[in-house]
């Protein structure tokens, strides 16, 4: 079991959830945003395969492999939208949102189709429960047909499933009902980030000398950044919890591209620090972004600063600062105090 963190790991995380507090915020540039929206996720799920294999390369427990991902992924889910639950409660009472929006925000929370950003977590553990079980019983070949057969039906299955969807809105019922294959296409649609990742790492472990090259990894990381602009600009933005892909060939490929550029720059740079512990802090940071009006704080306060210089940068980027300070404070607050939340015992 590999026990050490490793930073660019933990760098990538940073990165990664820095650019989906930029890709929140309505004033950051509208092209930026298009290009952040082609992988600031997908490589959440790359960085989970790597993990993945990392983690699991002497372990044979099938179910305790899962068990783990889902005291660590599952739990946190259900505790956070909890709190999202209780925020509601204020909110309905305020009138800040509909009762319809509360209703249909608690039925998402309770079908694992998940309130906001919290569907990432149960996409993740479904895209790494499917993976465990498929490598575990199968060869390499198999598992990656199989992977590609999953996404490619879940990605066709999507659009009509979603008219079917828009249509029922109004039946609490049926939405309940569709929730569930609802969180299940979205699953399969994301598994070949997590696959991808995992067999990376395999194939990078086997060919460590060959590929152990500084110079290598910046040519890699610069031209699959200039490839992953290239299918941004053809490719308008897309959302995966929502299934808007446009045209999945160019959704995968802007995916993998960004996700390769961030991880290969992040693993020919210098441990850096606060880069590596927000990332650490990344699911807290996630959880707490939105709808703990963590990134509308922030984004008051470059309001105000906007309203002093007029600079339009001194909107976006003191709001993701401030952002990132308030989530990490909510991150430390929850490791040191309630552990529970995130699955782990108090140390």
């Amino acid at each position: 079991m590999e026990k050490k963190r490793l930073s660019f790991i933990d760098m990538a995380k940073g990165v990664g959830i820095i650019l989906v507090l930029f890709g929140h915020l309505i004033y950051t540039n509208e092209y930026v945003r298009v290009w952040i929206s082609a992988f600031h996720m997908p490589v959440f799920f790359v960085l989970s395969g790597i993990t993945l294999a990392l983690g699991t390369k002497d372990e044979k427990d099938t179910k305790g492999r899962i068990a783990r991902k889902a005291r660590g992924l599952l739990i946190p889910y259900l505790w956070f939208s909890l709190i999202y639950f209780l925020v509601d409660i204020v909110n309905v009472t305020l009138n800040k949102i509909t009762m319809h929006d509360f209703i249909s925000n608690a039925i998402a929370s309770v079908t694992f189709k998940g309130k906001s950003v919290l569907w990432f977590l149960v996409a993740l553990f479904l895209s790494q429960a499917v993976l465990i079980i498929m490598q575990s019983r199968l060869n390499d070949t198999c598992v990656m047909i199989i992977t590609v057969i999953i996404a490619a039906v879940c990605c066709i299955c999507s659009v009509p499933f979603k008219t079917v969807y828009e249509g029922a809105a109004d039946s609490y019922l049926i939405t309940a009902l569709l929730n569930i294959p609802w969180t299940l296409l979205r699953a399969g649609i994301v598994i070949p980030f997590t696959a991808a990742g995992y067999y990376a790492c395999r194939y990078y472990d086997r060919y460590r000398n060959a590929a152990d090259r500084v110079i290598v990894r910046a040519i890699i990381a610069v031209i699959s950044l200039g490839l992953c602009i290239l299918v941004a600009m053809t490719n308008w933005s897309v959302d995966t919890n929502n299934m808007i892909l446009n045209n999945p060939l160019l959704y995968y490929a802007g995916g993998f591209m960004g996700s390769l550029s961030v991880i290969s720059f992040c693993s020919i740079l210098p441990d850096i620090k606060p880069l590596s512990q927000v990332g650490r802090y990344s699911l807290v940071i996630m959880a707490v972004h939105l709808d703990m009006y963590v990134l509308w704080a922030g984004l008051k306060a470059g309001l105000f600063l906007y309203g002093l210089c007029g600079i339009s940068y001194a909107i976006t980027i003191p709001a993701v600062i401030i952002a990132l300070i308030l989530g990490c404070i909510a991150a430390y607050v929850i490791e040191r105090f309630f552990p529970f939340i995130l699955g782990r015992r108090r140390q």
